[in-house]
């Protein structure tokens, strides 16, 4: 006789847990405006503001503004990577591999640079695990077992991030196609110096695709 009201609870929890999940949602989506609106360091007051909440209202849904600004990053990053994402699974040589990801970062960050920075102020380890994946797949392509060293993909990311940031503050200084050529033989020198170790040098005219 219990079974109708423990299945009724059960459809009412869940009811609630989807409810909570769209408003936290659509208050990531209104901080992601926000910060488009009036920069990385948007306060509470313009995330409230754009999702049409009270200000208290907002940390209803969220344990604080870390675990506010970690679920934006993380939307931020999930953004990017669906982006890129066509681009790591690309023919060609090495250099024209990097260069077709990096000019493919460059653009997100060109047309959203405060989001960009954001997602770069809270990095997120899920970029790393996808660029290694990626990474290890024209390894294997080239013959190569190995996977690369998280810390190795990690500091790639690191480099990428700070030289388009300090782009993004100073355009005037350079050229947006000279910072990604620039980046992208970086890139290549880090990635070239690690087959060096493998004792698989890699010819860099050489036409590579990512292994299944």
């Amino acid at each position: 006789m219990r079974e109708p009201a423990v299945r009724r609870d059960t459809i009412a929890a869940r009811r609630v847990a989807g409810t909570a999940g769209e408003r936290r949602r659509r208050i990531v989506e209104a901080a992601v405006r926000a910060i488009e609106a009036h920069g990385a360091g948007a306060g509470l007051a313009a995330v409230a503001d754009q999702a049409g909440l009270p200000r208290p209202h907002v940390y209803r849904h969220f344990t604080g503004k870390d675990d506010l600004d970690q679920a934006v990053a993380r939307h931020a990053a999930a953004l990017l990577s669906d982006w890129i994402r066509p681009t790591l699974t690309a023919r060609g040589t090495a250099i024209e591999i990097i260069r077709g990801i990096i000019d493919r970062v460059l653009t997100w960050a060109v047309d959203h640079p405060d989001l960009y920075r954001f997602r770069a102020r809270h990095g997120l380890p899920t970029a790393v695990a996808e660029f290694a994946d990626a990474l290890a797949a024209y390894l294997r392509a080239a013959g190569h077992e190995a996977r690369p060293p998280a810390h190795l993909v990690a500091g790639l990311i690191g480099l990428v991030d700070g030289g388009i940031i300090w782009w993004l503050d100073h355009r005037e200084e350079s050229a947006v196609d000279d910072l990604s050529e620039w980046l992208s033989t970086q890139v290549w020198r880090v990635l070239a110096d690690l087959l060096e170790r493998f004792g698989r040098p890699l010819d860099p005219d050489t036409e590579l695709a990512p292994a299944g």
